[in-house]
């Protein structure tokens, strides 16, 4: 009498799991990782830009022939503080800024070769909070606020600025704005997912 053959297809189903293990094992090899991009998640990205840190990417340069522009207008150094000011404007008249400025407000940094020397604190106030949100013409008036570097990081001094004012630069970054019109929900996930949009001048124009 023959035995049945039954008991032989969970020996077979056991040996196709080991070999799923190790194909799975081969994947999450370190020296094998799965390709990356060269821009991490928002959500793994520090958007608090603290001291000895970088921009990360996504970041958008403002360009004149974009319809929404931040620029750097001036630089004013007044003793320990160097004092930033900054002009939002559109070509489009119809254009309306969203208020306050979301999720990164307008923030000045000092940068040195990339690299997060200096900045303000606290972070600049630019518009109403706790209600809704409020729309600023700016296609018919620049918005123009000023923000002031008055924090410097450990071994930033503002005499090394001084002798060496072309290894210098202040960014003014903001998150780019959504188009249409305001909204005061938050994402589900409550994790946004705008990039920022960047101004630069050069220390050795302040006062320009």
């Amino acid at each position: 009498m023959r035995r049945p053959l039954l008991p032989a297809v969970p020996a077979l189903l056991l040996a196709l799991a080991g070999c799923g293990s190790q194909a799975d094992a081969v994947t999450a090899d370190p020296a094998h990782p799965a390709p990356t991009t060269t821009s991490p998640s928002l959500r793994q990205q520090d958007r608090s830009l603290p001291c000895r840190g970088t921009i990360e990417p996504p970041v958008r340069v403002s360009r004149p022939d974009e319809s929404l522009q931040l620029t750097v207008t001036s630089l004013r150094r007044q003793g320990s503080t160097l004092r930033t000011t900054y002009r939002i404007t559109s070509r489009d008249r119809t254009e309306a800024l969203s208020l306050p400025i979301v999720d990164v407000p307008p923030t000045a940094l000092l940068i040195k070769h990339g690299v997060i020397a200096g900045r303000q604190k606290p972070a600049a106030d630019t518009g109403p909070h706790g209600g809704p949100a409020l729309l600023y013409p700016v296609g018919r008036r620049p918005y123009t606020k000023t923000l002031a570097i008055d924090g410097l990081c450990p071994g930033t001094t503002w005499a090394d600025v001084d002798k060496h004012p072309g290894d210098y630069q202040v960014v003014v970054v903001m998150s780019v704005q959504p188009q249409g019109p305001p909204s005061d929900k938050q994402p589900a996930d409550g994790v946004h997912r705008l990039p920022l949009l960047e101004a630069t001048r050069d220390i050795s124009t302040k006062g320009r």
